[in-house]
């Protein structure tokens, strides 16, 4: 039994009786050619059931009609977000998105980039501007049209689309001050490698810095973002002889874990101690106290980004920053800190 001969171009040509290069301005410049032969070719493919070589088309168009996208992490719900409403306008221009992950290793992403060159995809998504400076260079040399992501930085001339982490920091940390509140403590993802974590910080400290206040360094944890590196921080805190009475989180997913780890222990939300997010998600209003954090807007950050990518390769000049809303949720994880006590909770 011998396997299955693949169709071709030239199948469909002499099926519709015309010439392969009629076919093949058919899949590339379909106006160029009259209604009645679409119609013939149309017919054939159909009947030929023939599927388009997508690489035979890049090449001969120089164009993929891929974009790739690299996120440091697929376990972050946010990225998903984000990558979901970027593929859905990508989706509608004729674009694919290819998706995958540097798992926060600057090497591994950087050979992330020269694989999805090398895929000769159209355009790059990529998250935060940390990375070296040769990455930037290979692209543009190549050609290829990139955006980053996550984080503004205004002193830096490259493509950034997003929501103002700095500024949305400093905006948290300013609603527990105004609260009264006055000893803190932040978790964070780890900082090295991470100028979104940086950022965040840098929002928070100078927010406390304003008010002749400083976040000493033994209250600033790092951690990879879980339910229990939330729960393992605010035991910490708690075992101190003067515990912070506000705790910030960068991501909800540790504010969910310190929540959580304080109904265990038996410590009342936010009358023992205030809690904060960072992202909005999903889960956070539903929590019992729902969650104060701040909404980044991560399905416009996606649909900046795609339509920046797609007016790079329009050959449109597209401004170079274009900065997403935030917006601080207002839930019951925080209250005033007035009254509160200052001893060591046990936390056995």
């Amino acid at each position: 039994m011998t396997g299955a001969t693949k169709t071709n171009l030239l199948d469909v040509a002499r099926k519709a009786g015309v010439s392969q290069t009629t076919v093949s301005r058919f899949f590339n410049e379909p106006e160029k050619i009259r209604e009645e032969t679409r119609k013939r070719i149309s017919r054939a493919i159909a009947e030929l059931d023939f599927v388009p070589s997508m690489t035979a088309r890049a090449l001969a168009m120089s164009r993929s009609h891929t974009i790739g996208a690299i996120v440091p992490t697929f376990d972050h719900a946010l990225f998903s977000r984000e990558l979901s409403d970027m593929a859905d306008q990508l989706s509608q221009a004729g674009y694919a998105l290819l998706i995958s992950s540097g798992q926060y290793e600057p090497g591994q992403e950087h050979d992330l980039i020269r694989t999805m060159i090398g895929r000769n995809v159209d355009g790059l998504l990529l998250v935060g501007l940390a990375r070296d400076p040769d990455i930037y260079d290979l692209l543009d040399r190549r050609g290829v049209p990139y955006v980053t992501t996550w984080t503004i930085d205004r002193e830096v001339k490259r493509p950034q689309v997003g929501a103002d982490k700095f500024a949305a920091a400093h905006e948290i940390a300013d609603h527990l001050l105004d609260l009264g509140h006055r000893r803190f403590a932040v978790v964070e993802f780890p900082l090295n490698n991470n100028d979104r974590a940086r950022t965040r910080l840098r929002g928070f400290r100078t927010a406390l810095e304003a008010r002749g206040l400083s976040l000493p360094d033994e209250f600033v944890f790092e951690g990879l973002p879980t339910y229990e590196a939330g729960g393992r921080v605010l035991r910490s805190i708690l075992d101190c002889a003067a515990p912070p009475t506000a705790l910030m989180c960068s991501t909800d997913v540790f504010a969910i874990g310190a929540l959580l780890e304080a109904r265990r222990l038996g410590v009342s939300i936010p009358s023992e101690i205030s809690i904060t997010g960072f992202d909005n998600l999903p889960i956070s209003s539903l929590l019992d106290p729902p969650l104060t954090t701040i909404d980044l807007a991560v399905r416009e950050t996606g649909q900046l980004a795609a339509r920046y990518l797609l007016d790079r390769i329009e050959g449109k000049i597209p401004p170079m920053t274009s900065i997403a809303r935030h917006s601080l949720i207002l839930g019951r994880s925080t209250d005033s800190a007035q009254g509160r006590k200052s001893h060591v909770f046990s936390t056995s």
